[in-house]
């Protein structure tokens, strides 16, 4: 491609940076609103198939195992295939990866849904807001206070900017529009047959445990991202300071950062089918209130901005060493 000057662009460069930055742009301008995202009809074929392959959630463990392993398959491979069919007739692959990773980022529609949930609390109709809420957490609402369900949203808020917009970008980066979109259905397949709920406890093991190898980079690097904006020192002192406890060691360091950077208790026994399950508690001075929701939101932002910069800055550092030699 000609450029100014007699200047050529290099073939070696990979014009994924630039396209990440176009797209979301574009997806944070005009978010897709949740009742229309492409990944609802994948979220309705995952509960269907569930429904069909694990009609009983007592039947031996191995079994739930081995069909929780082939409805991962069934969903994944034929998704995968049939995009990258689309890849073999397109004559325009950039822009097709520009599509995919633009379904993929479902981020800004969840950071709305939790703005609106704020509103409903700071407007005292609790009872809404819990309601609202069942879509972004798996954890049982109808009985949380104002102070529990703030604490939840913070934590799904964290845990959903690693896995779907840092974990999406880098995915996209690395592998392009396909590897984005395929590392984002492995973790929506995650989300519906979550073992936390009675029903996916085994069934959803396989789901789970690929999701949580696919999402611990994102965690760790969202982990350092909100380190180095709120203070390295306090957030490493409050993960020694906090034992790990029935959670996930990457989402437990993420959590930490955040709790520091907000500067509220996270963590804490949460409630899955009506029982009660301990976990870390991550102490702070105050507990979460509704207004940290936005706290959260612009923090989170800041973040995303910045794991934008480095690739921008890492994509012109290769085109300045690519004109060079």
């Amino acid at each position: 491609m000609p450029w100014p000057l007699g200047i050529t662009w290099p073939s070696e460069l990979s014009a994924h940076p630039a396209i990440l930055l176009l797209v979301v742009l574009a997806a944070r301008l005009i978010p897709m609103p949740a009742a229309y995202h492409p990944l609802m009809l994948f979220r309705y074929f995952a509960q269907q198939l569930a429904a069909k392959v694990n009609p009983d959630p007592e039947r031996p463990r191995q079994q739930l195992y081995i069909s929780g392993s082939l409805a991962l398959l069934v969903a994944w491979l034929p998704a995968m295939a049939l995009l990258y069919s689309l890849y073999q007739f397109s004559e325009l692959p950039l822009v097709l990866d520009a599509l995919l990773l633009y379904a993929g980022l479902d981020w800004y529609s969840t950071q709305q849904q939790a703005q609106k949930i704020q509103q409903r609390l700071l407007t005292g109709q609790l009872t809404l807001a819990r309601e609202q809420a069942k879509s972004l957490l798996c954890r049982k609402t109808s009985t949380l206070s104002e102070m529990g369900l703030t604490k939840a949203l913070l934590e799904s808020l964290t845990l959903r900017s690693a896995s779907h917009f840092v974990g999406v970008c880098l995915a996209f980066v690395l592998a392009g529009g396909l590897g984005a979109i395929g590392y984002r259905l492995v973790t929506e397949l995650q989300q519906q047959w979550n073992p936390k709920r009675d029903q996916y406890r085994y069934f959803g093991a396989p789901a789970s445990a690929l999701a949580g190898l696919l999402t611990a980079i994102p965690k760790c690097i969202s982990s350092l991202l909100l380190a180095i904006q709120h203070g390295v020192l306090r957030s490493y002192q409050l993960c020694r300071a906090t034992h790990c406890f029935n959670i996930n060691r990457c989402s437990f360091w993420l959590l930490c950062c955040a709790s520091a950077a907000l500067r509220r208790s996270l963590g804490g026994p949460v409630y899955y089918n009506g029982l009660k399950q301990q976990r870390s508690k991550i102490k702070q001075p105050n507990e979460p209130v509704a207004t940290d929701i936005q706290r959260a939101v612009s923090i989170l932002q800041f973040s995303h901005l910045y794991l934008l910069l480095v690739i921008a800055g890492g994509s012109l550092l290769q085109l300045v060493w690519q004109l060079k030699h």
